[in-house]
């Protein structure tokens, strides 16, 4: 049994897996294993997994059924460590990550409510050069409500900067299979109905942006998180204020990429939810106009008085 087990979650990876692979092995903290669950890559992901002897380094193969969330769940299941983090085949982790993160934890006095310890990420592009952060702005501990509350407005955790506890997944359950690229988030959601966090604002750890990427392409992002919310239902005014929130950003993001039509279709959802006085003058213009709503948000956007 390992302290902390990470999951790595491969489909044709060569270019970055080695990268990923050696800042699992240069942790601080020894006492790890790195599951790599490879989807039957058709480039040589796996000669590169195959070519490490380190013991550490445990190679599952997962059939491509599921969806991409599967593999992730494998690896949960196949996890022995008191912990579990997540770090997908293009992500790296800091040298004293792991480390940092358990030491906060074991000092936490409050660690029994502690539900995930997650810390500060770099954004990095392609060529590995950091182009952005998610900084957080406070260091500690936050309790279940309010925490809760804050990531139904979006989520503000960096999947490959959590630490879990393995017991902790054990109870709320694993990743929902039929969510794509939010299913990290509906798994924050889930843990902070009953734990808190605990976050170190050091950058301990980068993710990766490609052009390929989902995070990339926010439109998408968004219409995945409405998943979420529908299974939330409307039951609480938070989850209202939440839900209106994305559904504001499925606008707006249509609205960037010019599919007016699909934006004409949240604009009519956004009828039942409570939306801030500018984002009022925002639906105003596009009910008048959708070309000029266009030119209006590109141009927030440009000067940075609308982000997404």
């Amino acid at each position: 049994m390992a302290r902390v087990s990470t999951i790595t979650a491969a489909y044709n990876g060569e270019k970055y897996i080695k990268e990923t692979i050696d800042s699992l092995l240069s942790q601080s903290e020894k006492d790890i294993e790195v599951l790599i669950i490879d989807s039957y890559s058709s480039d040589g992901t796996d000669k590169i997994i195959n070519s490490y002897a380190d013991e550490r380094v445990k190679l599952y193969n997962h059939q491509k059924t599921g969806g991409p969330v599967a593999p992730r769940n494998m690896g949960i299941k196949e996890a022995s460590g008191e912990f579990v983090g997540f770090c997908d085949q293009d992500d790296i982790y800091y040298p004293e990550k792991l480390e940092k993160q358990i030491t906060a934890y074991e000092k936490c006095e409050k660690r029994d409510e502690v539900g995930i310890i997650i810390a500060s990420a770099d954004l990095i592009d392609e060529a590995g050069k950091i182009i952005g952060h998610n900084i957080k702005p406070f260091e500690g501990f936050m309790d279940s409500n309010s925490v809760h509350g804050l990531l139904l407005k979006g989520d503000a955790i960096t999947a490959c900067s959590a630490l879990v506890p393995k017991k902790i997944l054990d109870e709320v359950g694993y990743l929902d299979e039929s969510l794509i690229g939010v299913d990290d988030y509906d798994l924050w959601l889930r843990i902070t109905e009953k734990y808190g966090v605990l976050t170190i604002k050091e950058p301990l750890c980068a993710w990766r942006q490609s052009s390929s990427s989902l995070s990339a392409n926010k439109t998408k992002q968004y219409i995945e998180t409405e998943k979420i919310f529908l299974k939330l239902g409307d039951r609480t005014e938070e989850i209202r204020v939440g839900h209106g929130k994305n559904l504001m950003r499925v606008f707006l993001s249509a609205i960037l990429d010019n599919n007016l039509t699909e934006a004409s279709v949240y604009r009519a959802k956004l009828k039942a939810y409570p939306v801030s006085n500018k984002m009022k003058i925002l639906l105003k213009t596009f009910d008048l106009s959708k070309k000029l709503s266009y030119y209006q948000l590109c141009f927030l956007k440009m000067i940075n008085r609308v982000s997404l």
